[in-house]
């Protein structure tokens, strides 16, 4: 498949927005350690509660950083251009989608749930819970995703191992519907794949992506 100039440019501001879109979503949750924390899931409600246009703001930033990102992760799938590849990197996309829906979900505890709604501490733990889980699940994706990208790619360069590296990296960040310690590992994946779509994104914006691979 034939790849235009300007549909790497597309993909490469989808690239470069994702990248910002979640690295603010971290940044607007600096006082709010508890987030995305599954032994902390009450506290990062009351947080919710106290602090709603910070969770306000992160939610948007999230929300349109995944939706770039799964745009990111389509296009890549076009430069690689196999079969495997598409298939990894439409896994990478579809769960990408599914937790920009779940990074809405604080804003809603936020602003239409409140402190005064009879049941919020249940309903808290129950958006906030799948917040979680569907970030898991994203983690699972992008895990797969990149590694299966890696095995399909042309190239033996170093975007090839970093690829690999950052999905090798995420798999165990899916545990963190269960377990702390595994969202933890998030502070090694997410610099990783991050990394990847910065570089990726470079070399779309300047139209020599026969040198990505």
């Amino acid at each position: 498949m034939t790849v235009s100039e300007s549909g790497r440019r597309v993909a490469a501001a989808a690239g470069f927005t994702a990248v910002a879109g979640n690295v603010a979503g971290v940044l607007f949750l600096h006082e709010m350690p508890s987030a995305y924390r599954l032994a902390r899931l009450d506290e990062w409600a009351a947080a919710v509660l106290a602090q709603p246009q910070a969770t306000a703001a992160s939610a948007l930033a999230f929300t349109l950083g995944l939706i770039a990102l799964a745009a990111w992760a389509v296009h890549l799938g076009r430069e690689l251009g196999t079969p495997l590849a598409r298939t990894a990197t439409a896994l990478i996309a579809v769960t990408a989608l599914f937790n920009a829906a779940g990074t809405t979900t604080p804003l809603v505890l936020a602003v239409h749930v409140g402190p005064a709604v009879e049941g919020g501490a249940a309903v808290g733990r129950a958006l906030l819970g799948l917040t979680l889980t569907l970030d898991a699940l994203f983690n699972l994706g992008l895990g797969i995703g990149l590694v299966l990208a890696a095995a399909a790619s042309r190239g033996g360069g170093w975007t090839r191992g970093l690829t690999a590296l950052a999905g090798l990296a995420s798999l165990p960040v899916a545990g963190q519907a269960v377990s702390d310690g595994a969202a933890n590992l998030l502070v090694v994946a997410a610099p990783l794949w991050l990394a990847l779509i910065v570089k990726t994104s470079f070399v779309w914006w300047r139209g020599d992506a026969g040198r990505a691979y």
